[in-house]
């Protein structure tokens, strides 16, 4: 596993502690072009019970080296119904992008 992807567990491990209305975190994918960059962003889908419905908004945040966060970010937070319209394709992420695999609450070693 690479140092992205233990980051990027850790990150989810940490939203889910500090956010209770999120209910499910999961990787968001990008072009494999995009992937494997090694600028490339941590993404994730944020679904959470206490956010607005305002469709899919990427909030980008820059790594801090040396921190716990050394990579740059992006989270997409949206409801549940939302996250229903992107699993059913009537609510789009930016091209490219895909949703992956979950980070189930409490296995992030968050």
């Amino acid at each position: 596993m690479s140092d992205r992807e233990n980051v990027a567990k850790w990150l989810a491990g940490k939203h889910y502690e500090i956010e209770p209305g999120i209910t499910h975190i999961f990787k968001i994918l990008d072009k494999p072009e995009i992937e494997m960059l090694p600028t490339a962003p941590i993404k994730l889908l944020e679904v959470n019970t206490d956010t607005p419905a305002a469709g899919i908004m990427p909030l980008h945040f820059g790594g801090v080296p040396g921190s716990p966060i050394p990579y740059p970010s992006v989270i997409v937070e949206i409801t549940p119904e939302e996250f229903e319209q992107v699993k059913a394709r009537e609510l789009q992420l930016p091209e490219g992008w895909t949703v992956g695999e979950e980070y189930p609450k409490g296995n992030s070693n968050g």
